[in-house]
């Protein structure tokens, strides 16, 4: 959401258009709605400017920065410009969040999973970014950005006009706005990557302020870069766990004091709204964060301030409820900062630069003063006597509004007492070139105050003033201020090299040399400088360096060695510091180090590092080192290699990190192409004990597997189920049980993977996959009988294997399965073609030559052949209000999985189950016996025939429809009584009698007595609650106070 220029609200809606709600009664509420353009759906980003309107979402033209404008000024946004395009995976981690920056230029914050395209502009900053792996990457075990590379998340600016793209700074997951502090801060609010929490490579959800070539260090998967690392920038706080969404910052009067200049951070999943104040220090900033707002649930999607200074948020996202709410201070506010003053001081003064009913005022201003508009700003700026905000706040004014500041205003700016004015007057020189002020820019980089050489540094990069001396740069990168050096090895980094290295390989100062060497390597990657690069290195660490000069040494081993691939045999030396090295007392070095000898291979590390496993040292050090061993070509003994197996178990059995233990395992199946044959059987006979080895053991062993390999198999599985491991590692190992007893040739195998079949419906895809594998014999009707837990390519192996059995079933049920297979195909626009052959197989008949493949032909077969029967179709989605597939995944998830027998005993009579089933000795027994429902049927099955009961009739219950003879028609389920008379039970429970000599016909009726809707009176706790007193979810303790969100359609 955002205010236009006239104080109106635009909001997006999600998958929908964007709406302008006007307040026209003055009471704070808009009592006008409004669709203002209905093309660009979903926009996560509106910047109104200048009467028009720029967003981010999905228009007639994919993913995009589009520029909506109303031409015919008829109130709607009927012209649509797409300026910028972007690439890549459209959704919640594309492009976000627009401001208008103070240089006038359109600032983009986009998420990783997409990068911007376009013409390069002169401005782009970051030029330069890579991997920083030096052995292969583990990416994240759910698949998330899985081969998404650098820069990730970005900041880009553009022009009104998208003409030019500049690419600002990189290396962040997945801001959702970027935040123009009134000093000229750029800041965004990142997110984390939840199930890393606990991990030695979780990066926090954090505040971070944004230079001019930043590097943040998102890396997808395990690569994260510490926040230590030289080659990027910290954080700038902290704010815990959470979901960043939108974001802005108070200038504003009406709230107190304290919260002037803040930044508002909105926090979805928290259901938050954070106030960050942030104070310069420095060439950056310190800041602390406060609670503001917090409620539950409250899930906030973005701020803004409106022109009287009420804060209004936005809520909604992934299908929830959403609204706008306002929040207003309800005490004084004090006359002299109410009071704007008239003339320049109130432009000046005027509160939301960012915003553009703020703009709106200042233009209006210009206009009133007229030709004395521009002397009067630049009097504002020039007057050593007016406090720095307000000569700075001038400046802006200059550069948005005109006329530009000269570029002798600039220079003698340059030269104020004022730190934060000599900063401003550098950043406008940037985006201004000229000979004098460039001259100007290379003083600047000698001035006293951090930030203005900071600012220098950034103006340099930008508008590319190099200096004629580097020396000021070079003595910058010893700095102790982590942005200050920062952007002084960006801008050498940019330079010729042939001016600058020899100045930093004889740096006194080893900060200085250090980044020096780390600049060197980026700017130039042969393989002469990397071999002067990592000497440089190893002399600096063969003296006194501190811990952290040391760290930041061996990353910039690491960045040459990714960066040019050096042979380690040409660096032996080199190789056995790192080795001797190992293990330090520092956790920092530790990591690092291991890094470095696992590239290297550093002979001795090995012996050192299960040592080191086995020590007392933090739990997240010891399972990073163990992760990095298996790349060690050390010659293991069978003892060396089970011991570093059980650590992999128990750091995984002991992970309270979502993604750790998955990771693991992923470690163990690649440690494990070390094993032999042996090695894996002897690990399957202790599987309880190890699953993730036995599961890499697993793909150790040749297949077809012999009956005595088979044997143990089986007593593994035996086991697992006789102990209740239900964790999802040991899910996992049965699945591969099942693959591998599927490849065996003896009969027992086959039988008890048939036993599996009979016993755990939820495993029946599996099973069924495997027994597909030998499809004729006693498989063959467990396979038919599968067919309806089947879909996808899971369902069209088993057609295929089907097919090459003779043996053809007449079943209707089985041949009304594998239409219904083929219309879920048809309707996801996959190949039908295995279902058709197996169609034409079982039934003799086939598709005409002229007619295209299609379900239809087959459903209007089976309704000519199986009149009786329940038509072949789909359920439809006015049966109930739940969605199956959706139920299906909520009752599978954290929230759904359990549920409270007690109550569900209790809904199973309210809801009127109790009527027509019977469960435990409870209820009516019309409809089918519910007491060993759970074992018969799985979860899905079992919420599909209760959606929609007509879809799944078995033949004992399907319902008839009696005629009689005067004209009467019933429908139920029909039976004869003890006296002889037709009784006809009905939707309702109730029956009806006719004498037999009253029934004219009785017709066959595909419909069921058991009425659609059943659950739509329910929530999904108490679904889940009926669900676990049927035995079909886990019975335990509920969680109170959860927010349940919906699924319903």
């Amino acid at each position: 959401m955002a205010f236009n220029e006239f104080g109106h609200i635009i909001a997006s809606q999600e998958n929908g258009p964007l709406y302008l709600l006007h307040d026209r009664d003055g009471d704070g509420l808009a009592d006008s709605v409004r669709v203002y353009c209905d093309e660009v759906k979903s926009c996560q980003g509106i910047l109104p400017l200048n009467g028009e309107v720029f967003v981010t979402g999905m228009g007639p033209e994919g993913m995009g920065l589009y520029r909506l404008s109303d031409h015919d000024r008829n109130g709607s946004l009927e012209s649509v410009v797409k300026i910028v395009s972007f690439k890549g995976q459209p959704g919640e981690h594309g492009p976000h969040g627009l401001s208008l920056g103070p240089d006038g230029m359109i600032y983009v914050i986009v998420g990783n999973h997409t990068q911007a395209t376009g013409k390069v502009g002169p401005g782009e900053t970051l030029v330069d970014y890579y991997e920083g792996d030096l052995v292969p990457r583990y990416e994240d075990p759910g698949g998330h950005a899985r081969g998404i590379k650098a820069p990730g998340g970005t900041v880009i600016r553009t022009t009104i006009d998208g003409k030019v793209v500049e690419k600002v700074a990189g290396g962040l997951r997945n801001a959702y706005d970027i935040v123009m502090h009134p000093d000229g801060g750029i800041f965004v609010h990142d997110s984390d990557m939840e199930s890393d929490m606990d991990t030695v490579w979780y990066r926090p959800t954090g505040v971070y302020d944004i230079s001019e070539a930043g590097e943040y260090g998102w890396r997808s998967g395990w690569s994260q870069w510490p926040e230590y690392y030289p080659d990027r920038l910290p954080m700038m706080v902290d704010t815990g766990r959470g979901s960043p969404t939108g974001g802005v910052c108070y200038d504003h009067f009406r709230f107190p004091v304290r919260y002037h200049n803040a930044m508002f951070l909105a926090d979805w999943s928290e259901g938050r709204i954070l106030a960050v104040r942030a104070k310069p220090r420095g060439g950056g900033y310190v800041a602390d964060s406060e609670v503001f707002v917090k409620g539950q649930p409250l899930n906030i999607t973005d701020l803004d301030v409106a022109p009287d200074g009420s804060l209004y948020f936005s809520t909604g996202g992934r299908g929830t409820a959403g609204g706008i709410y306002r929040i207003e201070w309800s005490g004084a506010t004090p006359e002299k900062m109410s009071n704007l003053g008239t003339g320049v001081a109130r432009a000046i003064r005027q509160p939301q630069l960012v915003s553009a009913w703020g703009r709106q005022e200042i233009a209006a201003i210009k206009k009133e003063l007229g030709e004395q508009w521009g002397e009067l700003v630049a009097g504002v700026a020039f007057s050593n006597d007016n406090p720095s905000h307000y000569r700075t706040r001038a400046l802006d004014l200059m550069q948005l509004f005109g006329p530009i500041p000269s570029e002798d205003l600039l220079i003698e700016l340059a030269s104020t007492p004022s730190e934060a004015v000599r900063a401003k007057a550098a950043y406008i020189m940037g985006l201004h070139p000229a000979t004098r002020s460039r001259k100007h820019l290379e003083k600047m980089l000698s001035d006293t105050d951090p930030r203005v050489r900071r600012a220098t540094c950034e103006a340099i990069l930008r508008s590319q003033q190099w200096p004629e001396s580097t020396e000021p740069l070079v003595e910058m990168l010893g700095d102790q201020d982590r942005h200050v050096a920062f952007v002084a090895r960006r801008v050498l980094e940019r330079m010729p090299v042939s001016k600058w290295k020899d100045q930093v390989l004889s740096n006194e100062n080893p900060r200085g040399r250090i980044l020096g060497a780390l600049a060197l390597i980026n700017a130039d990657q042969s393989e002469a400088t990397a071999m002067e690069v990592l000497a440089t290195c190893s002399e600096l660490m063969s003296g006194f360096l501190s811990d952290a000069e040391f760290v930041d040494t061996l990353r910039v081993c690491q960045v040459t060695l990714h960066r040019t691939k050096i042979d380690p045999e040409k660096i032996a030396k080199l190789r056995d510091q790192i080795s001797e090295e190992f293990p330090a007392g520092d956790t920092r070095m530790n990591h690092e180090l291991i890094r470095l000898a696992a590239y290297l291979d550093a002979d001795g590390v090995a012996e050192r590092a299960l040592k080191f496993i086995n020590s007392d040292a933090p739990s997240a050090d010891r399972t990073l080192v163990a992760m990095y061993m298996q790349f060690l070509s050390h010659q293991w003994s069978a003892a060396q290699r089970f011991e570093l197996l059980k650590y992999y178990e128990s750091a995984a059995k002991e992970s309270d990190s979502g993604s750790l233990a998955l990771y693991l395992m992923a470690v163990t199946r690649d440690f494990a192409k070390t094993f032999t044959t042996d090695d894996a059987l002897a690990i399957l006979e202790q599987g309880v004990l190890w699953p993730n080895a036995a599961l890499a053991g697993i793909y150790r062993l040749p297949r077809p597997v012999d009956s005595e390999t088979a044997a143990t198999l089986r007593q593994l599985d035996r086991r697992i189920v006789a102990d209740g491991l239900t964790g999802d590692v040991y899910k996992r190992l049965r699945t591969g049980i099942v693959a591998l007893l599927a490849s065996a040739d003896d009969e027992p195998s086959h039988e008890y993977l048939r036993q599996l079949w009979r016993n755990d419906p939820e495993r029946r895809h599996l099973i069924a996959l495997g027994l597909s594998q030998q499809p004729d014999g006693e498989n063959w009707d467990y396979l038919v009988r599968s067919l309806n837990v089947l879909d996808g390519e899971a369902a069209m192996e088993v057609c295929r294997q089907l097919k090459t059995v003779r043996v053809a079933t007449d079943d209707p049920g089985a041949l009304r399965q594998l239409i219904l297979i083929g219309l879920k195909e048809e309707a996801e626009n996959r190949p039908i073609e295995a279902v058709e052959q197996l169609l034409v197989h079982w039934s003799g008949m086939e598709r005409p030559e002229s007619a295209e493949p299609s379900m239809k032909l087959w459903q209007k077969w089976y309704a000519r052949t199986y009149p009786d029967r329940p038509t072949a179709e789909l359920p439809s989605s006015d049966e109930s209000k739940w969605d199956l597939d959706e139920l299906v995944k909520y009752i599978e998830s954290d929230a759904g999985r359990t549920g409270d027998a007690e109550r569900g005993k209790s809904i199973f009579v309210t809801a009127q189950c109790a009527s027509c089933h019977r469960f435990g000795g409870q209820g009516d027994s019309v409809g089918p016996e519910l007491t060993s429902i759970a074992r018969r049927f799985t979860r899905r099955e079992v919420l599909e025939s209760i959606l929609y009961p007509a879809h799944v009739i078995s033949d004992q219950y399907m319902s008839k429809k009696v005629l009689t003879l005067d004209g009467k028609v019933f429908v139920g389920l029909v039976s004869e009584d003890e006296r002889g008379m037709i009784a006809i039970r009905d939707s309702r429970n109730q029956v009806t009698r006719v004498n037999d000599s009253d029934v004219d016909q009785i017709l066959p009726n595909n419909s069921s007595i058991m009425p659609a809707g059943s659950l739509d009176n329910l929530t999904l706790s108490q679904i889940s609650d009926l669900l676990a007193y049927l035995g079909v979810v886990s019975s335990g303790q509920v969680a109170k106070g959860t927010q349940i969100v919906p699924v319903t359609r």
